[in-house]
């Protein structure tokens, strides 16, 4: 190694790497070997000698070879005698293994990224991005033409790094991480796929099973030279796929969701298609945009793997030239085309869920069968191989048919691929999955290696001072290398830390399955990503967005952690946007009132149709006044979701329901319409586009007063307004001025109640108006009163006042009694009926010793020691191993510094008191049936007189 010292050699243990200056030639240098390299900053120039960084390494080698530089004549000569021969690949047949794993899914989320960036802008990015990789993946080419002993990058970052023992042992865990980590991504996108397709037929994690063992077979070749064969078909199919794709999205008559408004209102009008970069998109849209297609490029890591089964390693650059130009053709092509066709308001990731037709997307989604196995395959093998390789160098097994190499082999995989499913169902979220392997294997493998490697052999060729001693050239050489090591860096640190994070607050909030779950991850379920009104306010105060009911939705903001929100709101007073939730508003068609809710079915049958599809006594609701109450499967009384109902007036309903349930309850209401015994005399429209927001904590009426008063607001009658004298489940219309002036004085509905177990309100706002009037509340209050806070903090305050979430705790097989929602059967429903369920309702009312059946469970809450319950976990007798139910939902309490839960028991284990043991990560832990709410609820109630209560 050239480094400007005297024959100085450096040993540690087994690793002997000799370092030499000397410029004779030397054993296994170009000119004893007569293998060239090409340098990235004198293309073309083939002739010129390129200095070693030094020996051998020695790890994982035969001890003949550990004081000699393997030639490839060489290594070719070793292996003539074999039966299985490895460094077989012509330059054809490793451009075909980097064709399949470039041209990959990914391909598919391109046209998200130039929604949000812009066509020129996306387009440029493209070709920069892939200019960066194709000139690191140069550096990476000329190290390892002039170190043809390396077998992969392990060897190399040993190589890299001074022969230092750790760094090698350091670069193969990141290795086999990375590559494991890829192999869990594609049994996760295989489970999607197989969902997608069978609609869900089977549980997802016996999809992911499956693809795992299919996997598993494909990845029983030994070398790159038969997986070449594979790799071409993956790649054509893959080609074939995202064609597809882009004819489809051309031909169709509309993408999907065309004009149907969304619950943001923004999926209207023709597709908008943007040259530059649309003034909607923020600053981390953009740069999630800009990451999104590095992730497709970056594929460094597997380059030494493949030159070293190279037959003439000099002509990798003819393989890389040829994938890189049809990357930037294919992926730009298929960016623009299915972009301009789905526009920027309809484009979803991947492009597939776009696709208005369904047999379109199922169609072209299915010719990426051969990729979303294949990819998997590629790293599997590369992963294989390394261990392989470092247990049987130098004996008959590594190049012969033997049993013990086979079955060695054969179970290396199996090993891999079952880390790689155990990877895929705890981390069952496709976008973190993808940032946390960027973050943590791309930094290294994509950037920092390689800037490194670049000034390492510049100074191996020039000595000391080489950043001078070449000018110009040099220094801009330098800085540009610096540059991508610090881009590296950047993405370990910072981009791990949001990752994790992400990860920890996904879980917190329960906005995805748990670990090993059926639930079903097909696309269609996916497609689109919807934005509240608030989606601007949410990224300007720096709140984290993840899927949530179909929206985006925050689940914390940068100012305050999901503990420290949860304890604001407890204290002082929190802001949350609830606009996903779904609002229709039934009333006389003629009704003034019409425009200020949300959504609007109307006619004089209205009531008769909501006592028939509640256990309400909804004719007898006062004005302006509210009561929780659920939708119920006729039959059987499942709940189909829970709902608040509001009186505005004779015939006039205001109604909440759950965004998450948006396609199923609309079905139902529309069902339940045509149904009824008058459909004529009801007329029903979902006015899409309302904000809603819930103001919740003990500061609340303080803070809404002294805004609706700052606003000049009056009631209906002309009246200042007076909060003190709406009591909880009561509402009221207020009209004020936008704050802006910039829109005529409008009425928003204040409702007083919540999630929480706070005082509080819930504020429905015109399209309009959301996030003046929001911004409003927040700048009025002041940063010492009120806080914004995200779906984290609403979980843990909704779970510690008792309250359900469904989906989790309720759903359409479980009764309100069962629910320990009785009270929601209005006493004179109890003896009438008249309700769908009755049959079943009223027996579980009434106990069995007057002729009733009870309900055979119930909902309770737990308080669990050690570890959290979560979702799923099981329910246990403490005197034995009978299972008597599940947990729903758990967390620790910020409140009450416990672990608590909600679940489901056996009839008769419900009293408080009772214990159990709950199964938390493979280990019972102690539980005891506790009374609900955890933490008392301090609403605003009229009986109370004066006070919270």
């Amino acid at each position: 190694m050239a480094i400007g010292r005297k024959s100085k050699a450096v040993a540690d243990g087994t690793h002997k790497i000799s370092l030499d200056e000397k410029r004779e030639p030397r054993r296994g240098s170009p000119e004893e070997t007569g293998v060239h390299g090409y340098d990235v900053e004198k293309a073309g120039q083939t002739g010129r000698r390129m200095s070693r960084l030094g020996g051998p390494t020695t790890i994982g080698l035969a001890e003949s070879d550990s004081d000699s530089v393997a030639s490839v004549g060489k290594q070719m000569e070793q292996e003539a005698s074999n039966a299985i021969k490895y460094r077989t690949c012509s330059w054809q047949k490793t451009a075909a293994l980097l064709f399949s794993e470039y041209i990959c899914l990914a391909i598919m989320s391109f046209p998200y990224s130039y929604s949000l960036l812009g066509l020129v802008p996306g387009l440029i990015v493209t070709v920069a991005v892939a200019g960066l990789v194709l000139y690191t993946s140069l550096i990476v080419w000329e190290f390892c033409l002039r170190h043809p002993e390396i077998r992969d990058v392990c060897d190399l970052g040993q190589m890299l790094y001074y022969g230092w023992r750790w760094v090698w042992y350091a670069t193969a865990v990141m290795f086999l991480l990375n590559n494991t980590f890829i192999q869990g991504l594609h049994v996760l996108t295989g489970a999607k796929y197989l969902n997608t397709m069978t609609d869900g037929a089977v549980c997802t994690v016996g999809f992911s099973a499956v693809m795992a063992v299919i996997s598993w077979i494909c990845s029983l070749p030994r070398t790159f030279d038969t997986l070449s064969k594979l790799a071409t078909l993956s790649a054509f199919f893959t080609f074939v796929s995202v064609m597809l794709a882009a004819v489809f999205a051309g031909i169709q008559e509309h993408p999907k969701g065309y004009n149907t408004g969304g619950t943001s209102g923004k999926l209207v009008g023709e597709p908008l298609v943007y040259a530059g970069t649309p003034s909607s998109t923020t600053f981390v849209a953009g740069m999630n945009a800009f990451l999104n297609i590095s992730y497709t490029f970056i594929g460094q890591i597997t380059l030494p793997s493949f030159i070293a089964e190279m037959k003439e390693p000099k002509d990798f650059g003819k393989a890389l030239w040829t994938v890189t130009i049809a990357e930037v053709i294919v992926f730009s092509l298929v960016g623009a085309v299915v972009y301009n066709y789905t526009g920027s308001q309809y484009n979803t990731s991947p492009a597939f869920g776009s696709l208005g037709n369904e047999l379109h997307l199922k169609v072209s989604f299915s010719f990426m069968i051969p990729t979303l196995i294949f990819l998997g395959v590629l790293y599997a093998s590369v992963s294989a191989r390394f261990i392989f390789f470092r247990i049987f160098e130098g004996t008959r097994h590594k190049g012969n048919h033997t049993l013990v190499g086979w079955a060695s082999w054969a179970g290396i995989l199996a090993i891999t691929w079952i880390v790689a499913f155990i990877i895929a169902e705890v981390i069952p979220f496709f976008s973190d999955l993808l940032s946390l392997m960027s973050s943590l294997f791309d930094s290294f493998f994509g950037f920092i290696f390689w800037g490194t490697a670049y000034m390492r052999m510049r100074k191996a060729d020039y000595g000391p001072g080489w950043v001078t001693k070449r000018g110009i050239r040099g220094l801009i050489g330098f800085s540009f290398n610096v540059f991508i090591i610090l881009i590296g860096l950047y993405m370990l640190t910072a981009g791990t830390y949001a990752t994790v994070q992400s990860i920890i607050d996904n879980y917190h909030a329960g906005v995805v399955g748990g670990v090993f779950t059926c639930k079903s991850s097909a696309l269609a379920a996916e497609s689109t990503i919807k934005h509240t009104g608030l989606y601007d306010l949410h990224i300007k105060h720096g709140g984290k967005m993840v899927p949530f009911g179909g929206f985006s939705m925050p689940v914390q903001y940068a100012d305050l952690g999901v503990g420290e929100s949860h304890n604001w709101t407890r204290e002082k007073a929190s802001l949350f946007d609830v606009g996903h939730i779904v609002s229709k508003a039934i009333e006389r068609i003629t009704e003034p009132l019409s425009t200020r809710v949300q959504h609007r079915l109307s006619g004089p049958a209205a009531s008769l149709l909501l006592e028939k599809m509640t256990p309400s006594s909804v004719t007898a609701l006062p004005n302006y006044h509210s009561t929780l109450s659920c939708l119920l499967h006729p039959s059987t009384g499942g709940i189909v979701d829970d709902t608040v109902i509001t009186r505005l007036g004779p015939d006039t309903f205001y109604l909440v329901t759950n965004a998450a349930c948006r396609e199923k309850d609309l079905a139902y209401i529309e069902e339940q319409i045509a149904a009824s015994d008058h459909p004529s005399h009801i007329d029903w429209q979902v006015l899409d586009g309302w904000g809603l927001i819930a103001l919740q904590g003990p500061l609340s009426e303080e803070i809404l007063q002294n805004a609706l008063q700052a606003l000049k607001a009056t009631d209906l009658e002309g009246s200042e307004v007076a909060l003190q004298k709406v009591y909880f489940g009561q509402c009221k219309h207020y009209i004020v001025n936008d704050p802006s002036s910039s829109v005529d004085a409008a009425p928003i509905m204040v409702s007083r109640g919540g999630y929480t177990g706070e005082d509080g309100f819930e504020i429905s706002i015109p399209p309009s108006w959301t996030p003046t009037f929001t911004q409003f509340l927040l700048d009025n209050a002041g940063p010492d009163k009120l806080r914004l806070a995200g779906l984290g903090a609403r979980d843990s305050l909704r779970l510690e006042a008792g309250m359900c979430l469904y989906g989790h705790d309720l759903n359409d097989d479980t009764t309100p009694v069962e629910a320990g929602l009785s009270w929601v059967v209005h006493k004179d429903r109890r003896t009438g009926g008249g309700f769908h369920g009755d049959g079943v309702i009223l027996r579980q009312l009434r106990p069995v010793k007057e002729g009733g059946t009870g309900p055979s469970r119930r909902r309770v809450g737990l308080v669990v020691e050690g570890a959290p319950a979560r979702e799923g976990a099981k329910i246990m007798a403490t005197d034995g191993e009978e299972e008597i139910g599940h947990v729903t939902s758990g967390c620790p309490s910020p409140t009450l510094g416990k672990n608590i839960a909600m679940g489901y028991v056996k009839n008769g284990m419900h009293k408080a008191g009772t214990e159990v043991s709950v199964l938390v990560r493979g280990k019972k832990r102690r539980g005891v049936v506790t009374k609900m709410p955890f933490v008392a609820s301090k609403y605003w109630k009229q009986a109370a007189g004066t006070s919270p209560g």
